[in-house]
């Protein structure tokens, strides 16, 4: 299963590439037709290696009839991207040429070998699901070992069938490589500073300031903005909640839900009173030195406990709990001051965990992050850019009629990326 002598098998695999056929012969799906393209043979794009494209992606998807009612659309819809994909294919091998790009160094051929080989021994693994499918007991392959080989076995013949080996594969990762190289070579006039990282930080920590200051409870239903930004003395609240009964939650639900306040409350002093001595045994424990997040694996009712374990995030003018909760948060005094409140929920112990900040370690690793997607964006660009140009040099003609396919603009044909 391993990839054995990538550098020779590439090299192989770039002579059959350069193989072509005549320019507009009937074995092409599509060829140049720009002036001044001295290749126009190796440039074209043949049947064969279209039919190579779509027949695997029919085999991984399940698609034994394209022209079934169900899936016809979305098959012209993938012969479309195919054939854009494999002429913007053939421009970056060309172009990667003509700029001295298409040469590998060890540590390349290396991630190379790394690709090809994750992705044949995932591909092979879901092909396990092909082993014994529809066989009888008796004749079912038995064993990790057997039903691997089989899997690999079944593996090359669906890769035959579809007119494929492995080494059609590989090419696919050479090639990626190439446009990656490529990508990156045409990044290089299109730099993005540091300070616009900072920058777009700053732009989406004043909108959420300002989504805080119209409507404290949208800020709080955005679980992300946290990351960017904390208002001031906002505070890490843990708790042990002991529930009421269920039946008793019922009723006092219904009676809120029908206004009947006052109904619900003498349900609800009821209620918590018989839970009361479990509640005040646990506020013993924590007023004689016990520890409160063991306490809370122990005897706690809160479903999140285990997700939240440093607490939750509670921060002023919040609406988002029950009000006896956030008012409780807001009435410790000191980090590790703990209180007794009740809801509707029950009895619950809360305590002032810590201050919720963002640390500059946290800032430092968003606008990271920002400068990264920047940086992806403006190598996009530059490609696409180069890569709209190019389609308009290389001036491809596609056999629409043969591909049944819409012919497309060419914002359409130059969208389909490499890699």
């Amino acid at each position: 299963m391993q990839l054995k002598k990538i550098a020779a098998a590439l090299s192989a695999a770039a002579i059959i590439l350069t193989c072509g056929c005549e320019v507009r012969s009937s074995s092409n799906a599509a060829w140049v037709t720009g002036s001044g393209i001295d290749n126009k043979s190796e440039l074209s794009v043949t049947f064969d290696s279209f039919n190579k494209e779509y027949s695997y992606w029919k085999l991984v998807n399940e698609i034994p009839d394209d022209t079934a009612e169900e899936v016809v659309d979305k098959c012209a819809e993938q012969r479309s991207s195919i054939i854009n994909y494999l002429i913007n294919e053939k421009i970056v091998l060309d172009q990667t040429k003509k700029m001295g790009l298409d040469s590998f160094t060890q540590e390349e051929l290396d991630s190379i070998e790394e690709d090809y080989n994750t992705f044949i021994e995932q591909t092979i693994d879901s092909f396990k699901s092909y082993v014994n499918a529809g066989e009888s007991e008796e004749d079912a392959v038995d064993g990790d070992a057997a039903i691997l080989e089989e899997a690999e076995k079944i593996f090359d013949e669906k890769l035959t069938e579809c007119g494929m080996t492995r080494d059609d594969l590989l090419m696919w990762f050479r090639n990626a490589k190439l446009a990656e190289k490529l990508r990156e070579k045409l990044a290089e006039e299109y730099t993005v500073e540091y300070s616009e990282a900072e920058d777009e930080f700053q732009k989406i920590v004043d909108g959420i300031k300002q989504v805080y200051e119209e409507d404290p409870v949208n800020y709080e239903q955005n679980l992300y903005y946290k990351y960017y930004w904390l208002p001031d003395n906002s505070r890490m609240i843990k708790h042990i909640l002991i529930k009421i009964d269920s039946d008793d939650s019922t009723e006092i639900s219904a009676c809120r839900e029908n206004g009947d306040d006052a109904g619900a409350e003498r349900l609800l002093a009821s209620a918590l009173q018989d839970i009361k001595p479990r509640i005040e045994e646990i506020m013993t424990q924590l007023d004689n030195g016990g520890d409160f997040d063991e306490l809370a694996q122990t005897y706690s009712d809160d479903s999140g406990l285990a997700s939240n374990p440093n607490g939750y995030l509670v921060v002023p003018e919040g609406g988002s709990y029950y009000e006896e909760f956030q008012k409780g948060a807001y009435e410790l005094e000191n980090v590790g001051d703990y209180k007794l409140i009740s809801t509707d929920l029950g009895w619950h112990i809360i305590k002032y965990a810590s201050d919720a900040v963002i640390t500059d370690e946290n800032k430092k690793a968003l606008v990271d992050s920002i400068f990264s997607t920047l940086e992806d964006n403006s190598a996009t660009e530059a490609y696409n850019e180069a890569m709209n140009k190019w389609r308009e040099e290389y001036a491809y003609d596609i056999d629409y009629i043969r591909l049944e396919i819409e012919e497309e603009t060419d914002s359409d044909e130059s969208s389909a990326e490499v890699g």
